[in-house]
């Protein structure tokens, strides 16, 4: 059934493309559940119960903070006292509070409170909002010693508003967007919440439907729906058909600007609060010797387990690369293998169009930057990270040109140039086919989408179907760069808000109208997230605030802040998975960089909108930020290798420390091209 257009246009004026099609009562109908499995999800009404208000929690750290110091001991102060709890891992925190603590081969006696040994189970610690009651379920056991440490106990009752409304502030902002949230902490705050339904978080990897095999590229297109978007304040927004035909605001969840600063401003204030900052200091030092304990305790008992299972060594269990840039993928020797191999059997191809329309072989390329490739070795070709990188982030970029020349990188190095990236494709392609031989190692390259055009996602494509590019060793993400300033200097912008379209008006159509989009729709399928880069330590004059204006206002030079980048980003990506869950599609996390360096505030913000981080070094200087990062086991992709060639030197780095802590940490490459001098030959 079709839709006039003109029809749609008195009832929307919108300055972008709107899609009307067919279905509307089925799109009616997906609709309306995926709205109740959001409301299902959603703590928001229940929290007025128990977990004191934002604005309640706000005010309470403002008066701590007018407060004079004498009262709440120092951070520096609570470095010199000893860890005074002695609790359980994280996921057993949170049970039942008299569980005896026994070892069959070290027993430790412990005192516990007389409250928590009367209680039969955790909730009955929880049947009122009073701050003494909810103190109850954060003593679980104490050292018998410690037992009237009351500057503990102070900084312990200061701490348990504030943590309670930042878990429930992250776990609202994951639910909306189908976004994973950890099940011990779901069912803590179900237990806070005295909620009976315990459900599992349908938007975990684990639960997606995995990729076939045969015929990747041959995706049927779904039937269109009647549906249309516009965008409102930067926000894209559903609008749906009803019996009338008349274009209705779709019921989808989402955030507004407002209510993310208001989040934003209370996690802030958590940030420098001293007794919090006490409390969570000595809680990330206990959980650091707690394993320095269960080390000395199980080590020889764990190897000997480890030992014990047959043909099962590192070598030989799955490995996973979260954060790899595919365009720096391979290793240099290899770049400089394939570039030699290209000029045997391709040096008479056309492969570069000069500004002035002059076509060039790539032979004559060599010849007119006057570089013998038979005399280049790795050193030569310049794009391994060195020491003169430290600190500096315009060098680091600059090293992608193989042989300091960007021709060369546009021929060998993109998707988009004259020969279509068969070039570029078939250098990925050796890469992968080293993971598939080897079995056991996967990753996730990262393709790039700057925002200039909205022609970019379908020329990315058009380029990953026609070179077979699928593999069930490798799935992708899409990264964008932080850099409106350079588009609005080049013209190619004239607002913040047109950069948003580009990226993701291709994509609504696509879900709404496959046909017209059939290469994006199926490309769609392979990616599985969004990512946000750049140097993080470029100073931001500007800050997030109520007053700050609105995407198509910001027609200026100057660059937006890391928190409005990711808030507009994770915004459209909540209403894009709405929409691609009622039609049974797969839907996308959000996992940008953050933490590498720059202000801790970085972190605030992924901590609120997203999935996982990269880098995370940052979060060493926050001891609020890295336990609450411990709670809802945010991961963190950690690259060690990288970070010493830019920011932080490999023994200063934190990565082990998050580890014994029992933070949610794994390792990555980055950038092998820059990084890695050795290289496993798998065949």
């Amino acid at each position: 059934m079709g839709t006039n257009p003109s029809d749609m246009t008195k009832n929307i004026k919108t300055e972008n493309s709107s899609v009307s099609v067919s279905n509307k009562e089925q799109n009616q109908e997906e609709s309306t559940n995926v709205v109740k499995f959001v409301d299902t999800k959603s703590s928001e009404q229940i929290i007025e119960q128990l977990i004191p208000s934002a604005d309640s929690v706000i005010q309470e750290l403002d008066h701590r903070s007018n407060i004079s110091g004498n009262k709440s001991p120092s951070l520096g102060a609570s470095r010199r006292e000893r860890p005074t709890t002695k609790n359980t891992a994280l996921d057993y925190e949170f049970d039942a509070s008299d569980t005896e603590n026994t070892d069959e081969e070290h027993k430790t006696t412990t005192t516990i409170n007389e409250s928590e040994h009367a209680s039969s189970s955790f909730v009955t610690n929880v049947l009122s909002n009073t701050k003494h009651e909810l103190l109850n379920t954060f003593k679980i056991m104490k050292v018998a010693s410690d037992i009237h440490d009351t500057l503990f106990i102070e900084d312990l009752e200061d701490s348990i508003s504030p943590l309670l409304r930042a878990l429930a502030i992250r776990q609202k902002y994951m639910h909306y967007s189908f976004q994973s949230y950890s099940p011990t902490i779901e069912n803590f705050l179900a237990k806070i919440l005295e909620e009976d339904d315990r459900y599992q978080q349908e938007s975990d990897p684990s639960t997606a439907t995995p990729i076939k095999v045969e015929n990747p590229f041959s995706k049927p297109l779904l039937p269109p729906m009647d549906a249309c978007v516009r965008v409102e304040k930067g926000i894209y927004h559903v609008y749906i058909l009803n019996e009338q035909k008349q274009w209705i605001p779709s019921k989808y969840k989402s955030i507004t600007m407002e209510e993310f600063i208001e989040d934003y401003t209370l996690i802030s204030k958590m940030i420098v609060d001293g007794p919090l900052q006490s409390f969570c200091h000595r809680r990330l030092q206990y959980l650091k010797t707690k394993h320095d304990l269960h080390t000395l305790l199980n080590e020889v008992k764990e190897w000997s387990e480890v030992k014990s299972a047959s043909h099962r060594d590192f070598y030989n269990v799955r490995k996973v690369d979260t954060h790899i840039h595919a365009v720096a993928s391979m290793h240099q020797k290899s770049l400089l293998n394939f570039m030699k191999k290209k000029m045997q059997i391709a040096s008479d191809m056309k492969v570069y169009k000069k500004p002035d329309g002059t076509m060039l072989t790539l032979k004559q390329v060599f010849d007119e930057l006057n570089i013998n490739i038979n005399e280049i070795d790795v050193d030569l070709l310049g794009v391994h990270a060195d020491r003169n990188t430290f600190q500096r982030f315009d060098r680091f970029n600059a090293n992608y040109n193989p042989a300091g020349k960007a021709m060369l990188r546009e021929i060998f190095m993109k998707s988009k140039n004259h020969i279509d990236g068969i070039f570029y494709a078939e250098l990925l392609k050796e890469v992968i086919a080293n993971l598939e031989a080897s079995k056991y190692q996967h990753a996730e390259f990262r393709m790039s989408i700057q925002g200039r055009s909205k022609d970019e996602w379908n020329q990315l494509a058009k380029w990953f179907l026609a070179n077979k590019m699928h593999s069930t060793n490798v799935s992708y993400m899409i990264q964008v760069p932080r850099i409106f300033t350079a588009h609005r200097a080049g013209g190619k912008l004239k607002n913040f808000e047109e950069l948003l379209t580009n990226l993701f008006q291709p994509l609504f159509d696509a879900t709404i109208n496959p046909e017209s989009y059939p290469d994006l729709f199926r490309f769609m399928h392979y990616f599985t997230g969004f990512d946000s880069v750049d140097d993080e330590s470029k100073p931001e004059s500007s800050i997030l605030t109520c007053h700050t204006v609105d995407p198509n206002q910001w027609n200026t030079n100057e660059n937006p802040p890391y928190a409005y980048y990711l808030f507009y980003m994770y915004a459209n990506i909540l209403v894009l998975n709405q929409l691609r869950r009622s039609r049974g599609l797969n839907i996308y996390q959000f996992r940008p960089h953050c933490g590498e360096a720059g202000d801790v505030s970085h972190l605030a913000t992924a901590y609120i909108l997203a999935e996982n981080i990269s880098h995370g070094l940052v979060l060493r200087e926050s001891s609020v930020l890295q336990y609450l990062y411990y709670l809802c086991q945010i991961g963190i992709a950690m690259s060690p290798l990288s970070n010493n060639s830019l920011f932080l030197s490999y023994n200063q780095n934190p990565f082990l420390e998050y580890f014994q802590r029992g933070l949610c940490v794994s390792l990555s490459t980055d950038d092998p091209l820059q990084f890695h001098f050795t290289k496993v030959n798998i065949s």
